[in-house]
């Protein structure tokens, strides 16, 4: 049996000066280096997304050369008569399910030793669904892209999406070549294979306003990535480079170089990817495996530099293990620091290596049948880490108790009670896509219950939401009462809403829009309070358009009271202390800030607006927030003022009221919803 040193040299032999013709089913020095380009461009950009604006870009390149091997693999099989579906996944197993294994089985483990409950559970669910080979359908189907969700760079199995595409390509693709493949007619497959991938990147653009999730994680709209793989294998092949005049090699090496780096530099998390765009990693990966089978060009060479190599060996593990790292410190420290990312990145290579040594390579080396492969490598591991998850995600259906002791489930249910968020609320109507009942709930009628029929009604999005407990104490004194309803993500608009929101939120923000509005308009005052920085930074020409729509409800004979913006304390981590009763050595601050002059700007133009406008008025709570001017999460006596960065909490939002009472009274815009004499003048 061959050492670990053996079998590394044994890959890193090929001369770097390559013939005109490579084998085609001869080890490829220059695409463990392109492996390498793809791991590290993935690790920097998840590092720190300035370090590589594009480097989400290596994921393409992996479906590139994944292509590029299996397609080759499957062909050469079929033309020596040599192809077995039953091998090609003894062999897929071997390459894959180990490492990827080990790596939920620590993942899962560490989870349930540092997550908060919820957030284990969920770890736990998407191991399950990333043993089954369907990661990529749960994160589709199941990550919550709501405004409170959960950040997905804390999702310590994210990553494997990708590998859930990757294994539905093998599933699928084998049977596709077999049934259609004919090397008599190579050219019309080939043809096929370039409209297919055209086909996938145009369903990709054009579902991505409306379905980004599905386009980001589906194997139909990643396709395309992975037809270019296989057309360069067919053109390898069947040897389509020998009507290439030598000269253009270069060049065309020099093209894929061009392209790779374009899109590592050029592209970023904002751009409209995957769709059109995936096309120039794709082509440029492509153009690189094709010039560097039939010449050594200047690119070829230095992927066939040593270290890439290595790092190209192991770029398996490497992906594997990068992802749960940098999720766990996210999940405790928030921002990576240089020192931290540092660290991540030598323990994630260090950990690549110890697998690729002691599981990847032990695993390829098996002589054993596909059965045995498939019940040793996959079924028993991988049943074992299901069989776990499902009895510690339901615990209560397999007659066992919960792993969390009941004085730890009080603690944190006692630390969540005092940072509970408005939404939460049942005298909140806050949701996601409103629906008729929503404007009947009579849990959402707040104020003074002697005062009848509600007068006013508080519109807006979860900024509006946060102040219901502030309004709560003032109706009461004052003498009124007031409903509330309010859409996550989604402006208090009168005209469309598109230009101010994600495509995410479009559909179910104009539904709900359509169903708000006319209740909103049977109200004498129309208290209101949105995010207004958000809209106005998703287009320029939000507050133009919104104010024209106030005026023209004033115009009509309502009153409008506009809320101003809380001002955010940035760097606030809102479970903080929720993690803290489990993650060992974090440290809950309580961060103390400038204001935002953004939001100072914005609240400015909102209050000069109302002071020149008959029949609409402002009011503004954040003298109450930021005494002295500054901004603290925590008020004087530790608990939380704000639910996140910027959301009260609905306890402080009730004693912002209370405190606003003490000191002040009812505000006068207030005044006048219970009918008070006007005295601002």
């Amino acid at each position: 049996m061959r050492t670990y040193r053996q079998v590394v040299d044994a890959h890193l032999q090929s001369d770097v000066s390559m013939p005109r013709v490579v084998d085609e089913g001869e080890y490829r020095a220059d695409v463990d280096g392109l492996r390498a380009v793809a791991v590290l461009s993935v690790i920097l950009f998840h590092l720190d997304k300035q370090l590589l604006p594009g480097g989400f870009v290596g994921v393409d390149i992996f479906f590139v050369i994944s292509g590029f091997l299996i397609t080759r693999n499957i062909v050469v099989g079929i033309h020596r008569c040599r192809f077995s579906l039953v091998e090609f996944y003894r062999r897929r197993i071997k390459r894959i399910a180990p490492a990827m294994l080990v790596v939920v089985a620590v993942t899962t483990l560490f989870a349930q030793l540092l997550l908060v409950p919820e957030d284990a559970r969920e770890a736990l669910k998407s191991a399950v669904a990333s043993v089954l080979s369907l990661a990529n359908v749960f994160f589709w189907l199941h990550t919550d892209t709501s405004y409170f969700a959960a950040n997905t760079a804390e999702l310590p199995l994210l990553h494997l999406w990708s590998l859930g595409v990757e294994e539905q390509f093998y599933m699928i693709w084998p049977v596709l070549l077999l049934v259609f493949y004919r090397r008599g007619r190579t050219v019309v497959f080939m043809l096929g294979l370039v409209v297919a991938g055209v086909i996938s990147l145009a369903i990709a653009d054009a579902l991505y306003a409306d379905h980004p999730a599905f386009v980001y994680y589906m194997l139909p709209t990643r396709a395309g990535e992975l037809m270019a793989g296989a057309l360069v294998a067919l053109l390898v092949v069947e040897r389509f480079g020998q009507f290439v005049p030598n000269v253009l090699f270069g060049w065309l090496a020099a093209l894929g170089t061009l392209l790779l780096i374009a899109s590592l530099t050029l592209l970023n998390s904002e751009s409209r990817f995957p769709g059109w765009l995936a096309a120039a990693p794709a082509i440029g990966a492509g153009l690189l495996i094709f010039a560097g089978h039939y010449q050594s060009t200047i690119p070829s060479r230095i992927l066939c530099w040593r270290p890439l190599v290595l790092i190209g060996l192991i770029s398996y593990s490497a992906y594997l293990w990068h992802w749960p790292l940098l999720a766990f410190y996210r999940y405790a420290y928030q921002d990576v620091t240089l020192l931290a990312g540092s660290l991540i990145f030598v323990t994630t290579l260090s950990l690549a290596a110890i697998t690729y040594r002691w599981v990847e390579l032990p695993a390829r080396r098996s002589t054993s049948g596909a059965s045995r492969i498939i019940v040793q490598q996959y079924l028993l591991p991988g049943g074992a880490i299901v069989g776990a998850a499902l009895i510690t995600i339901y615990p209560a259906k397999f007659g066992i108790a919960t792993m969390y002791s009941p004085a730890y489930l009080k603690k944190l249910e006692e630390v969540r009670a005092t940072s509970r968020p408005a939404y939460l609320d049942d005298s909140v109507c806050q949701r996601q896509q409103v629906v008729t009942a929503d404007t009947r709930n009579e849990h959402c009628v707040l104020g003074d219950s002697a005062a009848g029929f509600p007068k006013a009604v508080l519109w807006g999005d979860s900024n509006a939401a946060h102040y219901v407990g502030m309004l709560d104490q003032i109706a009461r004194r004052a003498g009124f009462r007031f409903r509330n309803i309010e859409i996550g993500s989604c402006p208090p608009v009168v005209g469309d809403p598109k230009p101010y929101i994600s495509s995410v939120r479009r559909l179910e923000c104009e539904s709900s829009l359509d169903i708000v509005r006319p209740v909103v308009g049977r109200f004498p005052v129309i208290i209101v309070s949105a995010s207004w920085t958000s809209y106005q930074e998703r287009s320029a020409e939000f507050l133009t358009s919104f104010l024209s729509e106030v005026r023209a409800l004033a115009d009509s004979g309502k009153l409008v009271i506009i809320l101003g913006k809380v001002l955010p304390v940035r760097g606030y981590d809102p479970r903080c202390r929720e993690k803290a009763l489990r993650f060992p050595w974090l440290l809950c601050a309580n961060p103390v800030v400038d204001p935002a002059a953004y939001v100072l700007d914005i609240n400015e133009k909102l209050r000069r607006f109302a002071e020149q406008t008959a029949n609409v008025r402002y009011f503004d709570a954040n003298a109450y927030l930021c005494p002295r001017g500054r901004c603290a999460a925590l008020g004087p006596d530790g608990v939380p003022r704000y639910y996140d960065e910027s959301h009260l909490t609905m306890a402080a939002s009730s004693r912002l009221g209370v405190e606003i009472l003490a000191r002040e009274g009812v505000p006068q815009p207030f005044r006048l919803v219970a009918g008070w004499p006007d005295t601002s003048n």
